[in-house]
């Protein structure tokens, strides 16, 4: 190899030498490198091959460009790309080289990218062998074909990217993230437990998501591969955050159990590396969050058993916690945890742009996007980690209220409640889903309609919009779609919906199928004579006194109803009576 083979990092050169000595190229690939062919030069190198139609360097120019695009894409933001080795020949015969102009290269893929892609781009020899190689540098933001055309990197292969993706990797990535920047920690000090363990989540999680990729046996290569690395070998914070000890003052996490709300705790500290932190601190709060609360039996003789805490939100809590949380701060997260109660507390405020109202609807926007990105490529956060969605549709499926959130400038908490399991909703929840289907039934937004309808006879187009934390826009489509689901119905054409005779007969529980709306029952009572208040009203019937009040008013001004002149005209105590016909309003 001449000098300029040093300017590749020394993984890649160990794995152009496994080609040389018997392995194929495709077995050498990974998130971060990729071989390919110049289908010119096998030409050139076999007298007598059959001509390629076409121009096979134009061919080879998009291939490259869209590698480029894709490696730039991907949750490593960097890459290689060797030019003249072909990918399923073992062997020295797999190096056929190439004479490709780098400069050429280069220009072709700046002027197909939007917006345009520097590549580095240098001829080098191998054993004799001219090969070219391409360097795609640490991404800035998402990269696209002229046409908008982007792919990402995922193990071996390239995906398209959804929009809602494609606007997350921009913000990630021109956002300022603590964890991008670069660790004074030492590569070479990183323990070799550790780096066991990250090799065994990363090919753990590849195998079960089906992923045929290598994975790196050296630290420099593994490292790189789930984005801890700079371009020029330096440690990333996430990498330390990840990998290495808390200082001897410091807590990364801190546990509290108590055996009653308020009881002074028993206190459980993590100070290891996050990456073995995590796992202890999941099995400590299972180990009573997993205690059987009450066993549900279903009508087809399965059976489940309800723990105090649903493990999938317990999960998600704590990912969150730790991929949104302030690292610039040593204050610890902590989880405070009782037989009935579960907090998750987290140092930092709600990222900019998240609303605390929006929290389920408003894409993860994550404080830390280069410790997501790897917590994610070794399989230890979901791929979309917004977290809030499952979290609440955790605590629904178990019958319980969803969690509560309370954020400040100083930080974020998420409060469970284990509450007493509303045995009869889930065997109607297992009805419904057997009759409609899970993807219908076991959606966020139903079960937080059929929750609110399990609790009381009617939702309304704003309780709707309310809970689902959406527009009244999307609120009405969510509850037409229901309807025309056979779910729910719609009363007298008003903005109000009950649960469809069919849901009443499967769901077991005797609710109102053909109810009134509202202002009819409300009518009824004053026409009996009775006088009504507007807070009695809004516990009967479940939805918010001001929406009570604002049917009365509609009803004073038809000159149906008016306030009890014997009564307080104003405040709590107001009274609503009927109007006779013919009064004076």
């Amino acid at each position: 190899m001449d000098a300029t083979a040093t300017q590749l990092p020394h993984h890649i050169i160990e794995s152009l030498d496994a080609i040389w000595d018997g392995q194929t190229a495709d077995s050498q690939e990974s998130s971060v490198l990729e071989f390919k062919e110049d289908p010119a030069s096998v030409v050139a190198a076999k007298p007598g091959t059959k001509k390629i139609s076409g121009n096979p360097r134009a061919n080879l120019i998009e291939k490259l460009t869209d590698e480029a695009i894709c490696l730039a894409n991907g949750d490593a933001a960097t890459g290689h790309i060797i030019v003249g080795v072909k990918d399923k020949t073992p062997g020295s015969q797999a190096f056929m080289g190439t004479d490709f102009d780098p400069i050429d290269i280069k220009q072709k893929i700046f002027n197909n990218t939007v917006p345009n892609l520097r590549v580095d781009a240098w001829r080098m020899d191998y054993r004799g062998v001219q090969l070219l190689a391409i360097h795609v540098p640490g991404a800035l933001t998402l990269y696209t074909r002229k046409q908008g055309q982007a792919t990402k990197r995922d193990g071996t292969n390239c995906r398209p990217i959804p929009e809602e993706e494609r606007r997350l990797i921009r913000r990630i990535r021109e956002d300022d993230d603590y964890s991008n920047r670069i660790s004074s920690y030492p590569v070479e000090d990183l323990s070799h437990e550790v780096l066991t363990e990250l090799r065994r989540l990363l090919r753990s999680h590849r195998q079960r998501r089906g992923i045929d990729a290598a994975t790196p046996t050296g630290a420099q290569a593994l490292l790189r591969e789930v984005g801890l690395l700079s371009d020029d070998g330096s440690l990333k914070r996430a990498g330390e955050i990840l990998l290495t000890p808390a200082s001897t003052t410091q807590v990364t996490i801190r546990h509290l159990w108590r055996a009653l709300p308020g009881a002074d705790p028993k206190a459980t500290e993590f100070s290891t590396p996050l990456l073995e932190a995590l796992p202890a601190l999941r099995r400590l709060i299972l180990e009573r969050a997993d205690q059987e609360m009450v066993r549900v039996q279903f009508d087809s003789g399965q059976e489940s058993a309800i723990p105090r805490f649903p493990a999938q939100a317990i999960d998600e809590a704590i990912t969150n916690a730790i991929i949104h949380r302030d690292w610039r701060t040593e204050k610890p997260v902590v989880i405070d945890q009782s037989p009935r109660i579960l907090k998750v507390w987290s140092p930092g405020p709600l990222v900019p742009g998240v609303d605390e109202n929006r929290l389920l609807t408003t894409q993860s926007v994550p404080r830390n996007g280069r410790l997501m990105a790897s917590m994610r490529s070794i399989g230890l956060a979901e791929e979309s980690s917004r977290g809030f969605d499952r979290m609440w549709l955790a605590m629904l499926n178990t019958g319980r209220e969803v969690p509560e959130v309370i954020t400040s400038n100083e930080f974020v908490e998420i409060i469970f409640a284990a509450g007493t399991p509303d045995v009869a909703f889930i065997q109607a929840i297992h009805e419904l889903t057997a009759r409609f289907g899970d993807e219908i039934i076991h959606n966020l937004n139903t079960m937080l309609v059929l929750w609110k309808l399990w609790h009381a006879p009617l939702i309304t187009l704003k309780q709707t919009a309310h809970s689902t934390q959406t527009s009244q826009l999307e609120a009405r489509e969510l509850l037409n779609a229901l309807e025309d689901y056979g779910v729910v119905q719609r009363i007298n054409n008003a903005d109000e919906w009950v649960l469809s005779a069919q849901v009443a007969q499967l769901s077991g529980k005797d609710l109102p199928t053909a109810a009134a709306s509202v202002q009819e029952r409300i009518e009824a009572q004053l026409q009996d004579g009775n006088s009504v208040a507007a807070a009695e009203l809004a516990e009967r019937f479940g939805i918010s006194r001001g929406e009570i009040t604002n049917v009365l008013r509609h009803l004073r001004t038809l000159g149906r109803a008016h306030i009890d002149p014997a009564g307080p005209q104003r405040g709590s105590g107001t009274r609503w009576i009927a109007t006779a016909p013919n009064t004076p309003r």
